[in-house]
């Protein structure tokens, strides 16, 4: 179950959701695919979460209590223990306002969030573990979230106008051109609040406009969805659709997740990108 947060947060936090730890995934580990935004994840089960490394198949722990920084390709996680958990996606600023961190700085990466806040985080998971509903367990981690307004400041102007262009199909350039600052110091200003640079940004932006028509169209064709979210050509789509899953668009299609953003896989490792180099969209539909 989601919802969104009381107004107070929504500047910060965009929906707030919880899990029973049943799942969809039946396979060993999933690729989860970037949204463009940061999360943070709480998980009440016994085992931690758990990354893969694509290449080998070795495991990093990362903890129970996690912020995950933006990114601009997938991840592999664990699905062989699902566990109830309770989160939030962060929208762009969250993590100065609410933690106290520039976002960059957390890009691509996941941290324990008591590395993050300190003893700031101390009891959080106590009592959500003591809360058998997930609706109470949202309540718990808004409440907690809420907790760090005091210290909260907004998205610099320049930044939220910017989210606005490039959400209505303008590029960096007319991003900049408004904002009044040299190129240079408005990409700091905007992977300080966002976590990645304006470029990268889109380029996510621009995914997931492809992968939103896709949900609302499965069977349409892939070269009709690609132009409407504005990839130049054919491979170029191609390509930026495996280096962000993982896996190629017919793959996808086939494996239609139930969740859009997280992919079964069942041995990453053992798939190299380069095995996947197709030159046209064409390549990627079945007959």
């Amino acid at each position: 179950m989601q919802r969104l947060p009381v107004p107070a947060l929504r500047p910060f936090v965009a929906t707030l959701w919880a899990t029973t730890g049943d799942t969809h995934i039946r396979s060993a580990c999933e690729h989860v695919l970037p949204t463009g935004r940061m999360h943070l994840a709480i998980r009440l089960g016994d085992t931690p979460l758990q990354l893969l490394d694509a290449g080998t198949g070795a495991v990093a722990v990362v903890g129970h209590a996690v912020v995950g920084g933006a990114r601009d390709h997938y991840y592999i996680k664990s699905a062989r223990t699902p566990s109830p958990t309770v989160g939030a996606q962060l929208h762009p600023g969250a993590a100065l306002a609410l933690f106290g961190t520039p976002a960059d700085a957390l890009a691509h990466r996941h941290v324990a969030l008591e590395a993050v806040l300190g003893d700031g985080t101390a009891g959080l998971r106590e009592r959500l573990l003591q809360e058998p509903l997930p609706q109470r367990r949202i309540d718990i981690l808004e409440a907690f979230l809420a907790t760090r307004l005091p210290r909260a400041r907004g998205l610099h102007p320049a930044v939220a106008e910017s989210l606005a262009l490039f959400a209505s199909g303008h590029g960096v350039a007319a991003a900049v051109q408004r904002s009044g600052y040299s190129h240079r110091h408005f990409g700091a200003l905007f992977a300080n609040a966002v976590g990645l640079t304006p470029q990268r940004y889109r380029r996510v932006l621009r995914f997931r406009h492809a992968l939103d028509a896709h949900r609302r169209d499965p069977a349409g064709p892939w070269a009709r969805l690609a132009h409407d979210a504005g990839y130049s050509d054919q491979p170029h789509f191609v390509r930026e659709f495996i280096a962000i899953t993982g896996v190629r668009p017919q793959d996808y299609r086939r494996i239609a997740p139930a969740a859009a953003h997280h992919v079964p896989a069942d041995a990453p490792w053992a798939v190299r990108a380069g095995h996947h180099e197709v030159d046209s969209i064409q390549d990627t539909d079945p007959a």
